[in-house]
């Protein structure tokens, strides 16, 4: 008798046991596999920002100051919404970077419309106008994309409406209630700054998706992502390179039937070396114009084996005072780190111009630009890489010699 008690005591505790720990494993309240959204509107996507008068004021301004209106009535878009607060956000640190610098403070309608505070800022002010452009347009994406599109692998490559700008999007649940992911259903999208690795991406998430308008689907983006991710401030302080030297010279040279002898060349470790790394990736690419080619080269960081560019004006001896350089699509310690520009007239004896050192690209496709003080003509103008930043590979994707009518 006593141990058929004692057995259903113990059967008692083991049942009991299994109830908490059952209940134990239910999903805290507050958990749920949100479902798209799929709110609908009659209006098409423009007229849907307009029903929401002080919410997305300043993203009207810009569309209708670069005429993207019929973008957003006639054409099937996916719109990622950036509210009136990212832009003040970035306002406001565009205007503490201009106080800084003794500048007074600008709104976003002067910048839309090119208008320049002196007559000096005029190209300036263009400049400015088309950064707003380029800008802008990353926020509309060619086609329709709902949040389940971005639920396979890694996210979905996105594609901006002008210029084919790549972005990217990518579905994450939000925190909630403990539970990692346990939350509302968001969107991640990305500006990939044309780089494959994602730790050079910036990104935003969404506060509300796939509203369905008349013409496209719109998701907002969260009130505190600064509009035009990391690049806003950055762009719009600036200061455009003057005229650049080595493009004018290209131009005639490449006119010139048949061509003559090219006016670049570049030696590693003292040795010719043009496209051995990549055949596609020569030196000419440096003096393309176009940010989204480079040339790269294999790399010692021994100031006994530099890596020796030089440019020989085919129209004559140029004055430069001012020299660009521009960062390349990827893997960051691959940038120019420490480097001495200098100049000659025979391409033996070269004359020492500048010297820098501890260089620092943030991000890809950053133009630096230098001033140094020259009134000298040079025919040949010399690049020699003395470090990077720590690989064993080097890359650039623009080099141009410039001048300044004014040195400051």
């Amino acid at each position: 008798m006593k141990r058929s008690k004692f057995y259903l005591k113990y059967l008692v505790a083991l049942l009991f046991g299994a109830l908490i720990f059952q209940s134990g494993c239910k999903k805290e309240k507050g958990y749920h596999d949100q479902s798209n959204i799929n709110l609908g509107t009659d209006l098409n996507m423009y007229d849907y920002l307009k029903s929401k008068p002080g919410v997305y004021d300043s993203l009207l301004l810009l569309i209708d100051a670069f005429k993207m209106k019929p973008i957003l009535t006639d054409s099937s878009v996916t719109l990622f919404a950036p509210s009136n607060s990212s832009f003040r956000i970035a306002l406001t640190n565009l205007n503490n970077a201009r106080r800084a610098l003794g500048k007074p403070a600008i709104f976003l309608k002067d910048l839309a419309a090119a208008k320049a505070l002196t007559s000096a800022d005029i190209a300036k002010a263009k400049a400015d106008s088309s950064h707003l452009d380029t800008m802008v347009s990353r926020y509309i994406i060619r086609g329709l994309f709902k949040s389940s599109t971005f639920s396979v692998g890694d996210g979905q490559a996105l594609f901006a409406v002008r210029g084919g700008y790549p972005m990217h999007g990518k579905r994450k649940y939000a925190d909630a209630q403990g539970w990692q992911n346990g939350g509302s259903e968001i969107i991640e999208f990305a500006n990939t700054k044309r780089s494959v690795f994602e730790a050079n991406w910036t990104t935003a998430t969404t506060s509300s998706i796939n509203i369905q308008a008349k013409n496209g689907i719109v998701h907002l983006l969260e009130p505190d992502h600064v509009f035009g991710f990391d690049e806003f401030a950055r762009r719009l302080t600036l200061v455009p390179p003057p005229d650049n030297l080595t493009l004018a010279d290209m131009t005639t040279w490449k006119n010139t039937l048949p061509l003559p002898e090219k006016p670049y060349s570049v030696t590693f470790n003292g040795n010719y070396q043009d496209g051995g790394v990549s055949a596609g990736e020569k030196i000419d690419k440096l003096f393309d114009n176009n940010v989204l080619t480079k040339f790269i080269s294999e790399f010692l960081n021994n100031n006994n084996a530099p890596v020796k560019m030089v440019y020989k004006f085919f129209t004559g001896p140029q004055v430069a005072n001012v020299y660009t350089m521009t960062s390349a699509n990827d893997a960051k310690a691959r940038d120019p780190k420490s480097w001495v520009l200098e100049g000659s007239n025979d391409g033996v004896v070269y004359e020492k111009l500048d010297t820098r050192q501890d260089q620092v690209f943030d991000s890809r496709f950053e133009t630096h630009i230098y001033d140094f003080p020259n009134e000298k003509a040079y025919l040949y103008y010399r690049l020699t890489i003395l470090t990077n930043s720590g690989d064993g590979l080097f890359q650039l994707a623009e080099w141009s010699m410039n001048y300044r009518k004014t040195y400051n």
